[in-house]
């Protein structure tokens, strides 16, 4: 289709990614062109899903309980959930378009083996239009413990209108966020690093409580590159 494009957006927090996905199909998106890639390295999804998966010692009850509403949430506004592995970033919750892109629609079972996907996040976003030097940016994004969310709309209005809806949970600006990474020393999107540890996701958050950059640049469209 001429017009069709995938719109993205990343979160900071999951909780703000479970908002935007229910507000999408609220407005009438479907569940199916939903997308989501969100960094699981804390294992949360994975003790939900699995009673005999050990409790971690850095999440306690509360977060736990919330945590799991929050899922009860996404469950019922997205395509079903996979837990998969992805180099460079470790375990991610996938749903919707990303889960065929990411190689997690091959059998993958939460609480079981999940295997790793070849070609890491970046990789997979090329094939819906992001250019590369963004897709790494996404894809460091995730690393570090966001929630990427993306729609696949077939024209310019419902485009819009994701966009639109997408703007009211502060996404994040990933390419002010970029920078800000290189002034820290950072060289650039790996797929082969090592995932953050939980400590180091914690750190990660404190140095951005609140992205207000100007919201017209945080949440882009893009041209999905056709397949022969």
């Amino acid at each position: 289709m001429k017009n069709a494009q995938t719109v993205l957006a990343v979160y900071d927090s999951f909780e703000s990614a479970d908002r935007a996905i229910r507000a999408l199909v609220d407005d009438g998106f479907s569940r199916a062109d939903i997308g989501l890639a969100a960094n699981d390295v804390r294992g949360d999804y994975n003790r939900l899903h699995n009673p005999t998966a050990a409790a971690s010692e850095d999440v306690s009850g509360g977060e736990g309980g919330s945590f799991g509403a929050v899922i009860g949430g996404i469950t019922g506004a997205v395509a079903a959930l996979t837990a998969i592995v992805i180099p460079g970033i470790g375990p991610v919750i996938a749903a919707g378009p990303l889960v065929a892109l990411l190689g997690g629609a091959t059998g993958a079972v939460v609480g079981g083996a999940a295997g790793a996907v070849t070609g890491g996040l970046a990789a997979s976003l090329i094939h819906l239009g992001v250019p590369e030097a963004e897709a790494t940016h996404y894809g460091e994004s995730v690393r570090r413990g966001n929630a990427l969310v993306t729609v696949t709309v077939d024209n310019d209005e419902d485009a819009e209108t994701a966009t639109n809806v997408m703007r009211r949970y502060n996404p994040v600006d990933v390419k002010s966020r970029a920078s800000k990474w290189r002034e820290s020393g950072w060289a650039g999107y790996d797929a082969e690093a090592q995932p953050y540890t939980t400590d180091e996701l914690n750190r990660e958050r404190e140095l951005y409580p609140a992205d207000t950059l100007p919201e017209e640049e945080v949440v882009n469209r893009y041209y999905p590159t056709p397949r022969s």
